[in-house]
């Protein structure tokens, strides 16, 4: 929760499907943190990106460069060739977003994994008992 973020935590995440790659990018002076591509996000729930706002406008859609998101992505401690945002991508994709030079970006909360498939455990060091905290409210099938 939120009044538990100051404390120190581990967050599983399980699903059946490979999870989308997440970027660790800033994309304003005071925001840094986890985000999945768009196009990542619509190809995942099979739908445009117009009925994806219009069904879940609580969810942040950011845009930043490609260039940018390159950067940040090349600097990063995590990063690698197979988390590089310009993977499987074909010419006319590439020449759309070269043209446009920015990419959408919706932050990677858990709601919108749990959307994806996955499903959340979060693990608070300071409790007495070692149990995990299931963000979905239901246990996850193994």
């Amino acid at each position: 929760s939120e009044r538990d973020s100051d404390k120190d935590c581990l967050l599983f995440e399980f699903s059946s499907e490979p999870l989308l790659p997440c970027y660790h990018v800033q994309v304003s002076l005071t925001q840094f943190c986890n985000w999945f591509l768009l196009t990542d996000v619509l190809k995942r729930l099979k739908m445009s990106s117009r009925i994806f706002r219009a069904r879940y406008p609580h969810f942040e859609v950011v845009n930043l460069s490609r260039t940018e998101l390159w950067r940040q992505v090349s600097v990063s401690q995590v990063s690698s060739a197979l988390a590089s945002p310009y993977r499987c991508k074909n010419k006319e994709e590439d020449n759309e977003e070269e043209e446009e030079g920015l990419v959408d970006l919706v932050r990677c909360v858990p709601e919108l994994q749990r959307l994806l498939g996955s499903c959340i455990h979060i693990l608070q060091e300071d409790e007495e008992e070692e149990e995990l905290l299931a963000n979905t409210g239901k246990p996850c099938s193994r």
